[in-house]
């Protein structure tokens, strides 16, 4: 079942339209010559009406939220002289469904209760909300001859479901991981304006989400400005121009990176095809790549290739094209008991743990496996591109593990550390800039989250950063990466339905056919494997294939 914030009964309702209003004539636009805010549907809501009440007015207030022509002029006229001033729009986006509910709480003071689906931030982050939950904002009215205007006030606008889904689409941002190898997705929902190229890039300026802060870097000087306020697109060329100041000092190769940001951001923006960087409206050339330029990749691909446990002899095997084979060079690992293993992208190291979960282990092409960490209750390993094994020992302690034999282990601040909180799951990202955790807070469900991983100058993890909530129907234990935006999460049980879903970072999600006692899976070039105490499927369609002659325990790289 695929799902969003609204259904697609009222999406496809709203796609009819090419403009909703409120009231007035179809077409009607109240737009400011000097702001061009048109979007692909356009709302037309009334203003103050003579003599209406405080509640008229708080209603009629969050309704005219949906007209951003002009800056939002029609909402500011239910605001005090002062409070249209003051009142910043684009703070933050509540999204809501039922109606708002308005309680007055003293002399001329209003709350207004509303059923909150989810909400954005002043960068465009979307992070959705529990079932049922609340928002209060708080209201404020006095008197302006005669009428009653609204004088005090949140800051941001609240939209429902299917309002917001009109108003809003999503984009992405590019950065680059610190070694500028990979390129790292930061996916954002903007208002859907004729100008919202130039919200890309101003986006694009001002730096990652807040999640993604410290283990992205961006090619951009701080204070980089455009020089025209605008991105126009003329024959699919769309042109961004920057301040001389902007560019001046900088070397080539710090262009280079610039203009590839530019490009991996835009150049998916629909209509375009090619970006056009100049400075001051001077044409800049690139056509040799600069000393130390890499092409960003903005996906690492796993392969077909798994990794799993031999049924019979508990060796590290290889998984492929419904074959099973032995893992070149690889030593016997049987008498250490392996269980949750992962291997990296060349298939050269793998890693896993012994049956005690005391014991972490890496085996590549030596004589035998070798110990890289000890702890309790070790949690499934995961393995990042820089030759770095984590995992997770007394419930809150993460630890990475260098995988060349060194004996480096480094211990991972954390949101969480220090406080009563399980961390269940840790799989780090393809491009190893972010990490998925599933974590039980008390006895409260399992919440996942995507963070960013601070890494220092050598590329050695130091700690996870701030935090970005994925909401899932049911609260998961384990997940891995679909895709450089996307996990794969769920709730496995050895004698309980499991329904795996998939989760993206713009909010969506789908649901896959349940499975009845799901004890393990993976995913990988597109494929998603499932296990069960008895059998091993692959997903095809929307069913699940039993796998003859399997490994157990299957992980792709990663």
């Amino acid at each position: 079942m695929y799902k969003l914030l609204v259904t697609v009964a009222a999406a496809a309702a709203l796609a009819g339209c090419a403009s909703l209003p409120q009231s007035g004539q179809v077409g009607e636009s109240d737009q400011q010559a000097d702001i061009n805010r048109d979007v692909a549907y356009t709302f037309n809501p009334a203003g103050p009406a003579n003599d209406a009440t405080p509640t008229s007015i708080i209603n009629g207030f969050i309704l005219a939220a949906t007209g951003i022509q002009g800056d939002f002029s029609t909402a500011r006229q239910f605001l005090t002289e002062s409070a249209a001033q003051q009142w910043d729009p684009y703070t933050q986006t509540t999204i809501y469904t039922d109606r708002p509910i308005v309680d007055a709480t003293g002399d001329n003071e209003y709350t207004v209760e509303l059923v909150t689906v989810g909400s954005l931030d002043d960068a465009g982050v979307l992070e959705l909300a529990d079932d049922g939950s609340t928002r209060n904002h708080e209201f404020s009215l006095t008197q302006v001859d005669g009428q009653w205007r609204i004088d005090q006030l949140p800051d941001g606008i609240n939209l429902d479901a299917a309002q917001f889904r009109a108003l809003f689409n999503t984009q992405t941002l590019y950065f680059y991981d610190p070694t500028y190898t990979y390129a790292v997705p930061d996916v954002r929902w903007m208002l859907n304006t004729a100008d919202q190229t130039s919200t890309l890039v101003t986006a694009l300026l001002e730096g990652p989400a807040d999640y993604l802060e410290g283990a992205v870097v961006t090619a951009f000087p701080a204070g980089a400005e455009l020089y025209r306020d605008t991105v126009p697109v003329s024959s699919g060329i769309a042109q961004v121009d920057f301040t001389d100041e902007t560019l001046r000092g900088m070397s080539e190769l710090a262009r280079q990176r610039m203009y590839q940001q530019l490009e991996l951001t835009l150049q998916r923006y629909p209509g375009i095809s090619e970006v056009n960087m100049t400075r001051e409206r001077s044409s800049l050339e690139f056509d040799e790549p600069a000393q130390g330029f890499v092409p960003a990749a903005t996906s690492v691909t796993t392969g077909n290739s798994q990794v799993g446990i031999h049924p019979e002899t508990s060796q590290l095997v290889s998984y492929e094209a419904s074959t099973m084979s032995a893992l070149p060079g690889f030593p016997n690992v049987a008498n250490l008991e392996p269980i949750e293993p992962t291997i990296n992208r060349d298939r050269d190291v793998a890693a896993f743990l012994n049956a005690d979960r005391d014991t972490m282990y890496v085996a590549n092409n030596t004589s035998e496996a070798f110990e890289v960490a000890t702890g309790t209750d070790l949690i499934a390993p995961t393995m990042d591109v820089h030759g770095w094994v984590y995992t997770v020992t007394d419930k809150n302690t993460i630890v990475a593990a260098n995988t060349n034999r060194t004996g480096q282990v480094l211990e991972i601040m954390h949101p969480w550390a220090g406080r009563d909180i399980d961390i269940l799951a840790l799989r780090i990202s393809p491009e190893g800039a972010r990490a998925a955790v599933i974590v039980q807070i008390e006895e409260g469900p399992t919440q996942l989250f995507v963070t960013g991983l601070i890494r220092d100058d050598d590329s050695q993890p130091q700690a996870l950063g701030n935090t970005f909530r994925l909401q899932t129907d049911e609260p998961p234990n384990a997940v891995e990466w679909y895709s450089n935006a996307e996990v794969l999460a769920g709730r496995l049980s050895e004698r309980e339905r499991v329904e795996l879903e998939l989760v993206g970072f713009s909010g969506t999600s789908i649901n896959f056919k349940p499975m009845l006692g799901m004890t393990n899976f993976s995913t990988g070039a597109g494929n998603i494997y499932a296990e069960t105490q008895d059998n091993v499927y692959l997903r095809v369609g929307n069913n699940w294939r039993a796998q003859s002659d399997a490994p157990t325990q299957l992980s792709y790289p990663g």
